[in-house]
């Protein structure tokens, strides 16, 4: 009875965490400056605060152009890291598939104006194969409407290379943000000839908001602590963070930043259960604090990723600190005899550079850290498990 209450309590939380990072997607999705930009370059600030807040491969906006849906932007995960880096990035091609309304997934959400579901785009007959970029076929594909009241505007098409991989939430968490963007774009068209009107709704989105974001920080205050692992969580862990890289760059120390995501958790879950699931975290939670040092920051972020920002550390210190914590895990003591278990993770790790961008604030300065980090720990799962990289 108890394990189930907190497995119940754990999924609810997870899933409020998730709730928190749709609010923070729709924030930014509606702070976005409509002055001086063109509708291609809304979109494309749209769909990269989309792709930032929420697991998404792939993500495109299309237009109707005549009688036919075509592509008006493109990004994916790979273009908001070298955004968030200030690396060069080169957009999608605008050369992509056309639709007819009613033709295939989007041709269908158009028609239809509600979200049709892929589960499994290799068993789909609908599923329509895009030749021009050589035949690749995803998991899992989701195409929302654009809508402003019953006008669409158009069609948003996320993908994920796994099956089955869209939840409810997700697919909610989609449709609002269409729906928010659909009043933004349909805004931005009136801009210059119904400022008031647009000025009206703008505030009215504004006020729902800065509702929506007050309770959300009122939850960040009650909710700091992990409560399967006893770590500190997501949102305690950037908060503090900031901080601490704000000491980092006030006095020029070194700070580093290290994410560990254990691989092929699952296994453990489908061959022992998620009783012992839960124990393997706590005891790989514990190992953490113990190598973790008094100014180091350590938190649970995901299911099975911690992240630990390392005070005064160089990367060499951290790519020391990530071998003690790999052959820590090879020797876990569970305090089960589970015969076959092999604990392994990726670490990806970054610091702070001397030359970082002095103009970035320090929000944003964690925010790049955080994504070469997880870069970093992204490449090492397409090479191998039980590895570790740095991205500086």
């Amino acid at each position: 009875m108890d394990l189930s209450f907190n497995q119940t309590s754990m999924d609810l939380r997870e899933r409020f965490f998730s709730l928190l990072d749709s609010l923070s997607a729709l924030r930014a999705l509606s702070q976005i400056n409509l002055d001086g930009i063109t509708e291609d370059e809304l979109i494309t600030k749209a769909l990269d605060e989309l792709v930032r807040y929420q697991n998404v491969e792939n993500c495109s906006v299309f237009r109707m152009e005549g009688d036919l849906l075509r592509c008006a932007v493109g990004t994916n995960l790979d273009e908001t890291h070298a955004q968030v880096s200030g690396s060069e990035r080169v957009r999608q091609s605008r050369e992509t598939m056309q639709f007819r309304p009613g033709e295939g997934i989007a041709g269908t959400a158009f028609s239809t104006g509600q979200l049709q579901y892929c589960r499994d785009c290799s068993q789909s007959d609908d599923f329509l194969i895009n030749t021009l970029s050589g035949g690749e076929i995803p998991g899992s594909l989701i195409s929302a409407p654009i809508m402003m009241g019953k006008q669409v505007l158009g069609v948003l098409i996320a993908s994920h290379p796994l099956p089955e991989y869209f939840e409810p939430w997700q697919q909610h968490t989609l449709s609002l943000f269409c729906s928010c963007l659909g009043q933004i774009m349909y805004n931005h068209r009136l801009l210059n000839d119904l400022e008031n009107e647009v000025e009206q709704r703008t505030r009215e989105l504004q006020d729902a908001l800065n509702e929506a974001d007050a309770h959300r920080k009122r939850y960040e205050q009650l909710l700091t602590i992990d409560e399967l692992t006893g770590l500190h969580n997501r949102r305690y862990f950037f908060t503090e963070a900031e901080a601490l890289l704000s000491r980092a760059v006030r006095h020029e120390q070194s700070c580093s930043l290290m994410l560990i995501d254990m691989d092929y958790f699952k296994r453990i879950n489908d061959q022992w259960g998620h009783q012992v699931g839960d124990e393997v975290l706590i005891a790989i939670a514990k190992g953490l604090k113990e190598e973790a040092r008094g100014g180091d920051i350590l938190a649970r972020v995901g299911g099975e990723e911690f992240v630990v920002m390392l005070a005064e550390t160089g990367i060499g210190g951290a790519e020391l600190m990530a071998q003690r914590i790999q052959e820590r895990l090879a020797q876990l003591d569970t305090g089960r005899d589970l015969v076959g278990l092999s604990l392994t993770a990726c670490i990806g790790i970054t610091s702070l550079s001397p030359d970082y961008d002095r103009a970035l604030s320090i929000s944003e300065l964690l925010d790049q850290l955080y994504s070469k980090a997880d870069r970093a720990m992204y490449d090492c799962k397409c090479e191998g498990h039980n590895s570790r990289r740095s991205f500086l």
